[in-house]
């Protein structure tokens, strides 16, 4: 009875370590597999939370966004921004980049009377809930490295004064995000 006991005990001993080295190694495969997709769950403070994603939509931190800031000049916006131009008007400048998962960014730099970027409002048209909340994610990351975050949620203030919002604007079956990034005194 006493050697049957026994070897129970040594079973579970043996069972119990054995799951623990599965939890802790899929662990690992995890933060492994989080790592080389570009969102580490610590991100380094030199690189400002920049996952590929965001580096693939052409985030820098350098800039409020793909290069431009605000208070930029129209010929600074039409130097550096390299995606397609849509739509431009006296008040503003819309480009568009499309990607081949059939997920899309349209960007309007708004201008102020002398024709420099007072706002940027982006729109991320995704493919699916999982897409929505790994960009959400990989950007509340990268605006939580860039600027101090505000009492509201989703919400950021920059060295600049400019404001930062992200909101989730999902609806049925169409999914995306829409990013705005304003100056103190734009509306």
């Amino acid at each position: 009875m006493k050697k049957h006991l026994l070897q129970v005990l040594l079973a579970m001993a043996l069972l119990s370590q054995a799951c623990q080295n599965t939890s802790q190694s899929e662990k690992t495969n995890l933060d492994s597999t989080l790592t080389a997709a570009g969102t580490s769950a610590v991100p380094p403070a030199s690189e400002a939370a920049l996952s590929s994603r965001l580096r693939d939509i052409g985030l820098t931190t350098e800039s409020d966004w793909r290069g431009i800031r605000l208070g930029d000049a129209v010929a600074t916006v039409k130097e550096k921004e390299k995606a397609t131009l849509f739509e431009t008007d006296a008040k503003h400048l819309g480009y568009t980049v499309e990607f081949s998962n059939l997920e899309s960014i349209d960007m309007l730099y708004l201008l102020d009377t002398n024709q420099t970027v007072s706002g940027i409002e982006v729109d991320l048209y995704l493919n699916d809930a999982q897409s929505v909340d790994a960009y959400q994610t990989d950007l509340k990351r990268y605006f939580d490295a860039r600027y101090k975050a505000t009492a509201t949620a989703g919400t950021w203030q920059g060295d600049r004064g400019q404001t930062i919002t992200l909101k989730n604007v999902s609806k049925g079956k169409d999914y995306g995000l829409k990013v705005r990034i304003a100056g103190s005194t734009s509306a």
